[in-house]
């Protein structure tokens, strides 16, 4: 079962006092943090706690900035504020599911899965040109949410904008080459491709003028 330790809840309950919100429920755990679904009047949004031994220094000031960075390239879920000393991030709920999730909920068109990877990599792509590195945007894809059928890519926690981005490669490798995923082979079913043959365009792909 999903628990926060007391010591968190204080700090969560004096934050959720502080901008007058309702605590829902705890979404998920991790070693660094705690997410919590959080409303205010019927506006759901989602409070990311730093959890009481996190191993990560300043990860709070580390992920507001990332995400700043994003969001002022329209990428990732909105930031709506925190709090430095009860070590809380209030930001966009993301109603969706993730990629692997939607990916094998149903039989997808080709149309449909070329115009997601096409904006999926568009926005890798201007991550890269922006110095902002994800680390973390492979494996089983949990950081890229689905909603209304576009790419939410989310937690910025461990990303850097001090050492080389190179998102567009890993999603690329993750969607297309990685022969034992079973989302790469599910992918390549959908748009009838082998790894040799085209792949749907962004603007890295296209041949300048």
């Amino acid at each position: 079962m999903l628990t926060a330790t007391l010591e968190e809840m204080q700090r969560l309950n004096a934050f959720i006092k502080k901008k007058n919100l309702k605590i829902e429920k705890l979404l998920a755990k991790g070693h660094s943090s705690r997410i919590f679904l959080v409303k205010k009047g019927n506006k759901k949004l989602v409070a990311k706690i730093e959890s009481e031994n996190s191993p990560r220094h300043n990860m709070i000031e580390k992920e507001v900035k990332n995400l700043k960075k994003a969001n002022h390239l329209g990428i990732g879920p909105k930031l709506f504020g925190f709090d430095a000393v009860n070590r809380v991030i209030l930001m966009e709920f993301i109603k969706g599911k993730t990629f692997r999730d939607w990916l094998f909920e149903k039989k997808h068109s080709k149309k449909e899965l070329k115009k997601f990877i096409e904006e999926l990599l568009r926005q890798a792509k201007l991550l890269d040109e922006n110095n902002l590195d994800h680390g973390q945007l492979a494996g089983a894809g949990k950081n890229i949410l689905v909603q209304n059928n576009r790419p939410v890519i989310i937690d910025f926690e461990k990303a850097s904008q001090k050492r080389k981005a190179h998102n567009y490669t890993v999603i690329e490798s993750f969607l297309f080459k990685n022969k034992h995923s079973a989302i790469t082979k599910r992918v390549k079913t959908i748009l009838k491709e082998t790894t040799t043959q085209k792949k749907p365009q962004t603007n890295k792909n296209k041949k300048k003028n």
